[in-house]
């Protein structure tokens, strides 16, 4: 592609998107790109890198796009596309193969597909845990925090804090002989104002316990990961985070989630294969068998061979994608197959399940994306043979 420089600029919204786009951004320094990050998300850009549920990569000359959380939309899958629709980027990147086979069956509608293909390239944010600077980050920590590494480690991470649930974590572990590390999602006070008022009082409610430690919440997760022998969440991608380095996860299904204003908390929605379902009164005896039977790991790591490629590469890999499709450098990496294109009404008269699936998509880029006349043709012929 002619007139494209090599600047790229990573958007972002909070810390951990940020987190996500700094092993790219040191891998395209290496190669000579000049590199920036940008609070601004209508900023104009060279090379664009998006990763939020709202984005405007008509502000890139060429924009990419990826996740900032491996469970992200969970309660959509497999089609969170529905909502956030690719076909406005150029290129798209995925971190496993779970969502690579749910990127190609949900690419037989258009507003799915990037202009240059997705590609499975593995999770960037996971790089730093082969890091030279890694293992002494972690040894800082425990310094600081005067961790004890003799005792099992759990990690307590949930996505959102509620209902006292961080004094139920303690009290479940006071008797396990471990060390219990707290590690809270770093919330911006205007934005979350609630849950960074309840997160301050939990710590303050957790100070001086013996065992227990609370992290300050801007540390990297894989940091707090990397010290831990279990990590228990509700529905937090850390349970995705923790797995990737072949760590046993727990989620406690009756944790509640309080994540719409005006609504009252849900039950959570983790739709995960690899993690340890539970009640949160069956948290100590879990804890417990865990740490005693090294079959839950042996389960994690199959998990996550299967799944997750590039452990410690990733960024590597999006840089080569990059530079083969912008400025047509060797590249290894496979484009994510598609499907063929479903646009024509005889697809809905054939098949009844297939019909509501597909008029289900179809209606989201119908009322959302360009109004086309063909799809407005086809929903109302669909209306018509409905009615028959």
């Amino acid at each position: 592609m002619e007139g494209i420089k090599k600047e790229i600029t990573f958007i972002y919204t909070d810390k951990l998107e940020h987190q996500c786009g700094e092993p790219i951004a040191e891998e395209a320094k290496k190669r000579g790109y000049t590199v920036k990050f940008s609070d601004n998300i209508f900023e104009k850009c060279e090379i664009g890198f998006y990763c939020q549920h709202v984005c405007f990569p008509e502000n890139s000359k060429f924009s990419c796009v990826m996740l900032h959380d491996l469970g992200q939309q969970s309660d959509k899958w497999p089609m969170m596309w529905r909502n956030e629709f690719w076909n406005h980027f150029d290129l798209g990147f995925l971190p496993s193969k779970e969502w690579a086979d749910m990127w190609s069956e949900a690419s037989c509608y258009d507003f799915v597909r990037p202009r240059s293909g997705c590609y499975f390239v593995g999770w960037p944010k996971a790089d730093n845990i082969h890091q030279r600077y890694f293992e002494e980050e972690c040894e800082s920590i425990v310094r600081e925090y005067g961790i004890d590494k003799s005792k099992k480690t759990i990690l307590y991470a949930p996505s959102w804090e509620w209902d006292g649930r961080q004094l139920d974590m303690i009290e479940a572990c006071k008797d396990l002989n471990v060390n219990l590390i707290i590690k809270q999602f770093p919330w911006n006070p205007d934005l979350f104002p609630q849950q960074y008022q309840i997160c301050n009082e939990m710590a303050e409610k957790s100070q001086n316990i013996p065992g227990v430690f609370v992290l300050d919440p801007k540390i990297n997760i894989f940091n707090a990961i990397n010290l831990c022998d279990i990590l228990i969440s509700e529905e937090s991608s850390t349970l995705y985070e923790a797995m990737m380095t072949d760590k046993p996860v727990i989620a406690v299904s009756d944790w509640l989630v309080p994540d719409t204003p005006g609504m009252p908390p849900r039950l959570p929605d983790f739709p995960y294969d690899f993690v340890i379902r539970i009640k949160k009164s069956e948290i100590k005896d879990t804890i417990y068998k865990v740490i005693s039977d090294s079959s839950y790991k042996d389960k994690i790591t199959s998990y996550r061979h299967t799944n997750f490629p590039n452990i410690g590469s990733a960024a590597k890999k999006i840089m080569d994608v990059l530079d083969n499709v912008i400025y047509g450098a060797e590249n290894d990496v496979p484009r994510i197959n598609e499907k063929d294109l479903v646009l024509a009404p005889d697809e809905f008269i054939k098949d009844v399940n297939a019909r509501k699936k597909a008029m289900k998509h179809l209606y989201f880029k119908k009322k959302y994306v360009d109004k086309s006349k063909v799809l407005t043709g086809v929903y109302k012929i669909y209306k018509k043979i409905r009615k028959h």
